[in-house]
């Protein structure tokens, strides 16, 4: 009996430890039910990892837009209906080009680095004759009624005047300067010549070809420009931050202070007595009578030439690396438009007003080109396709 009692001890020892692990109490994991279709709810332990609990995202209504149009980001849209790329021409010899010139249907282009003047046909869209032995072409100017072209060759120190019916040189005039940017006054059948490395200016007599006066201006003079109305000449002087107000016979009769750096372009409304003056960073719109600075817009670095169009109150400008700036001008309004980034690095520039042609020659990849814009008003038809001529 006592071995039987002993025994029964430890079984019942056994027993309890049993029932306490089977108790939901006892064990660290929850319980899990499980619903028996047609019985009742049976617990079974399971050992089994902690729940994650992850609440619904909240439903976000999406609003309906409408789709985007297909827009470059690169070029923004209003300039792209402004200006539009029509050709580039190839042109020969070397890239380096200087002053340029309407004349006979023809572009007359300096064209320094090859030695050259290269008259580009309008209707041909090509370049038809190659004038050679021009050492240092740089200013072109052109007498429209008298059918001649003047061109300054800073390196010989002359005028090389060229008929513009049969592009052959007439005659060399011969100056004591080297002459750059020119200017003719058809009223006055007059050429004037500025000699930047002279630091002055040269008054020609065009129908003799005789220089009638010289006369130093104490600065590097750049572009000239005529006032019809008072006629006066106006010279940007680069260095002195000047412009020089001389008559006919080169008397100097006022200097117009230029606040800011390098003037070189000039461009005159002499109906609106506004003078507008490419400089370093911007082009200025000074008083034609007076020289004081109305307003300034901000253009790009090193903008040279500037060509207006009085017909439709536009100002053009070019820098040296071929960014092209439209300004609006005139009638109280003075006001950048936009710029127009071209990948020919050039800094002179024609406007057809008939055409709307904007004309800019330089270089791209080391070879000479002529690259051909055309001007498309924001609510005009897009334009048939210009054809050359044969």
């Amino acid at each position: 009996m006592r071995m039987h009692r002993f025994l029964l001890v430890p079984l019942a020892l056994v027993l309890s430890a049993y029932a306490l692990a089977q108790s939901p109490i006892a064990s660290p994991q929850p319980v899990t039910s499980s619903m028996q279709p047609g019985g009742a709810a049976s617990m079974v332990a399971r050992p089994s990892p902690e729940p994650v609990i992850k609440s619904n995202p909240p439903v976000i209504k999406r609003q309906e837009t409408a789709p985007q149009p297909n827009i470059n980001l690169q070029v923004p849209l209003p300039e792209r209906a402004l200006i539009r790329r029509i050709a580039m021409i190839d042109i020969p010899g070397r890239p380096g080009f200087k002053d340029l010139e309407f004349i006979n249907g023809c572009l007359v282009m300096a064209h320094p680095a090859a030695s050259t003047v290269d008259v580009f046909s309008i209707a041909k869209r090509r370049v038809i004759v190659q004038i050679k032995d021009m050492k240092g072409a740089s200013g072109v100017a052109a007498d429209q009624a008298g059918a001649r072209v003047f061109v300054a060759n800073t390196d010989a120190g002359e005028i090389a005047v060229i008929s513009a019916r049969t592009w052959q040189v007439e005659n060399r005039i011969p100056l004591k300067a080297a002459p750059d940017a020119l200017l003719y006054v058809p009223q006055l059948d007059t050429l004037y010549a500025s000699n930047w490395r002279d630091h002055s200016i040269s008054v020609i007599d065009a129908k003799q070809g005789t220089v009638l006066n010289t006369v130093v201006v104490d600065g590097r003079p750049q572009y000239l420009a005529f006032d019809p109305a008072t006629k006066q000449i106006f010279a940007a002087l680069e260095d002195l931050r000047q412009i020089a107000v001389l008559d006919p016979t080169l008397k100097v009769l006022n200097r117009f202070p230029v606040a800011a750096s390098m003037p070189t372009g000039l461009a005159l409304d002499s109906t609106g007595r506004r003078l507008y003056v490419a400089v370093r960073h911007a082009v200025l719109e000074l008083d034609a009578d007076s020289g004081r600075e109305i307003r300034r817009v901000a253009a790009p670095i090193g903008i040279d030439m500037l060509w207006l169009d009085h017909a439709s109150g536009s100002l053009y400008g070019v820098a040296s690396g071929g960014t092209i700036a439209l300004i609006k001008a005139g009638n109280g309004v003075f006001e950048a438009q936009r710029e127009y980034n071209t990948d020919v690095h050039g800094h002179t520039i024609a406007f057809d007003p008939e055409k709307k042609m904007i004309y800019l020659p330089g270089g791209r990849d080391g070879r000479s080109k002529l690259l051909i814009l055309r001007r498309v008003e924001p609510n005009e038809q897009s334009p048939n396709p210009e054809v050359a001529k044969k």
